[in-house]
């Protein structure tokens, strides 16, 4: 008896610290990490930047049978960071380019903010947060 008491004694302990830790972990350990679209330039920015879990929606192109050329071109420095084909529309359609673009797989996706309140992907709290982290 003595024996299980003092198991529970370490168990407990040990399982609280490792539960607390998790809690503690940043969401760039869990996968969670947001990061910035990478845009054309825009001369005059309306809205904040976007920011969206890369590692959420590699899973979820994954899930349907897609890869990295699902969103991004290959060229011969390698992988674009933009979104794909972004580059070949003319400057001032590139904006609606992109919008259409996310839209259209969240829409078939079935998951995910659609073009229905802008401050869902703009986020002013977000940018701001990176921002702050850059410095």
């Amino acid at each position: 008896m003595r024996e299980k008491l003092i198991r529970f004694r370490t168990t407990l302990p040990c399982l609280l610290l490792l539960i607390c830790g998790l809690a503690a972990l940043p969401g760039a350990a869990l996968g969670n990490e947001l990061v910035p679209v990478t845009t054309p330039a825009v001369s005059k920015p309306e809205m904040p930047k976007v920011f969206f879990p890369h590692d959420k929606h590699v899973d979820a192109v994954e899930a349907m049978n897609g890869d990295c050329s699902t969103c991004h071109n290959m060229t011969d420095a390698g992988m674009s960071e933009t979104l794909k084909d972004v580059t070949s529309v003319p400057a001032k359609k590139q904006v609606t380019y992109m919008h259409t673009a996310c839209t259209d797989c969240h829409v078939k996706a079935g998951k995910g903010p659609r073009l229905v309140d802008c401050r869902v992907c703009h986020s002013e709290r977000t940018a701001s947060e990176f921002a702050g982290k850059k410095k």
